[in-house]
């Protein structure tokens, strides 16, 4: 049964190997062998595939100076992650685990999805290295492992069986037995800021989508000249399209970040933001081109979606706050211990968002994309806990006294 296990997780390792690596190695390849690019090889369409895959994955690039284009550049990083590729890894990972959870010999199976995808990382790591590109070892064996098995594993405990095994029950039971340990003044918070928090992140994240819908849509003229400018042929214009849907996630985190005000870079000294627009030299990237060149002091009153959205958010859990009615007996701690932890989940979610879509492209003033994760978990938190305080008043207000706990207290006493 144990070898069945070991099986099954090898399988579940393959399909994510395949539809992950195997699908960016034969783009290439094709690309390779039908435009015939002078001065590339089989073992160059290897290394780019490979290189792709672990950026993917969180491993930063390390490029040795030398000359780009004519122009000499020195060592930088690239770690700039295209946000998108890495969803459909993590998807394809999440699926793995929930197809895994069935098996009654889960650490068996954990052990061989685990053990393959660690030999395919060396194996790739080890195929990605060159004099002029080339990854730390431990960061490309490791890093993608590390997270292959934390997906994994979530996705294999927190998915509905028939049965529960002997590992996946004892798992779950401790992390129950951990949540309902929490402070009696914490655990009522975790499920209500947890929905309302992140209904206020996912919420920007909408939003954005239609406005970066709306503004391709506007400038879709300046975005095909910029595609005629490059002068790709069919499979180059293919490549560079899905390497825009890859970022494209990267991009809606920076406009989320622009409507709490906070705005983001492209590129050491620019700045796209409500309250100032300066932008430098930018990448030649086709969509960039339906980024704004002006701004209007009209532009703030854009920072109050977040606000709104936090407002918002916190009405709508008022049927997950029964607990916390009666564990806070007075209307005004209910409130602000509902508003805060509403606001320090949204933050720290942005914040993260921020972290993982920013990066390093290059050299000099291109060591800079993204959002700042610091700025931006301070803004969100202020202008969330703000708005979630005042309308937890009503979503929050304690309904009754605990008499249970306060029993408790005087038992204690």
């Amino acid at each position: 049964m144990r070898l069945k296990a070991l099986a099954l997780g090898a399988i579940q390792a393959s399909y994510v190997i395949a539809l992950g690596f195997v699908s960016i190695f034969l783009l290439n390849l094709i690309t390779w062998l039908v435009e015939q690019t002078q001065g590339e090889s089989f073992q160059g369409v290897l290394q780019v595939s490979s290189r792709i895959w672990l950026n993917a994955q969180f491993v930063p690039l390390h490029l040795a100076s030398g000359n780009i284009a004519g122009i000499k550049s020195p060592a930088y990083d690239f770690d700039l992650v295209p946000l998108g590729f890495s969803l459909l890894i993590g998807w394809l990972i999440f699926r793995a685990g929930r197809q895994m959870a069935q098996e009654e010999n889960l650490g068996a199976a954990w052990f061989g999805a685990i053990t393959l995808y660690l030999l395919i990382a060396i194996a790739l790591t080890s195929a990605s290295f060159s004099k002029k590109i080339y990854v730390a070892d431990w960061q490309g064996t490791f890093l993608p492992t590390v997270l292959f098995a934390f997906i994994l594993i979530l996705a294999s405990i927190t998915g509905e069986v028939d049965s529960e095994g002997n590992l996946r029950a004892r798992l779950r039971v401790f992390l129950t037995d951990r949540y309902e340990k929490l402070p009696w003044a914490i655990k009522p918070l975790v499920s209500p800021a947890l929905r309302a928090g992140t209904s206020v992140v996912a919420g920007l994240i909408a939003i954005s989508a239609l406005v970066v819908s709306v503004l391709l849509i506007i400038n879709w003229v300046e975005i095909i000249r910029l595609y005629q400018s490059l002068q790709l042929s069919f499979l180059g214009t293919v490549t560079v399209s899905a390497g825009q849907l890859a970022l494209l996630p990267n991009v809606l985190v920076y406009v989320s970040s622009w409507f709490t005000g906070v705005g983001f870079s492209l590129g050491q000294g620019s700045m796209v933001s409500p309250i100032a627009n300066e932008l430098g030299p930018l990448p030649a990237i086709p969509m960039l081109a339906a980024l704004p060149s002006e701004t209007s002091s009209m532009m703030i009153v854009f920072v109050l979606v977040p606000v709104l959205l936090g407002f918002g958010a916190t009405l709508m859990i008022k049927s997950h706050t029964a607990d916390l009615r009666f564990n806070y007996a007075s209307a005004t701690s209910a409130a602000i211990g509902l508003g805060i932890a509403i606001g320090l989940v949204a933050a720290l979610e942005m914040a993260l968002l921020a972290d993982l879509t920013g990066g390093s492209i290059g050299p000099a003033r291109m060591n800079t994309i993204g959002v700042n994760p610091l700025l931006v978990f301070v803004v969100t938190f202020v202008e969330v806990s703000s708005a979630s305080i005042l309308a937890a008043f009503f979503s929050a207000r304690p309904e009754g006294v605990d008499t249970e706990l306060i029993s408790r207290i005087r038992r204690v006493k």
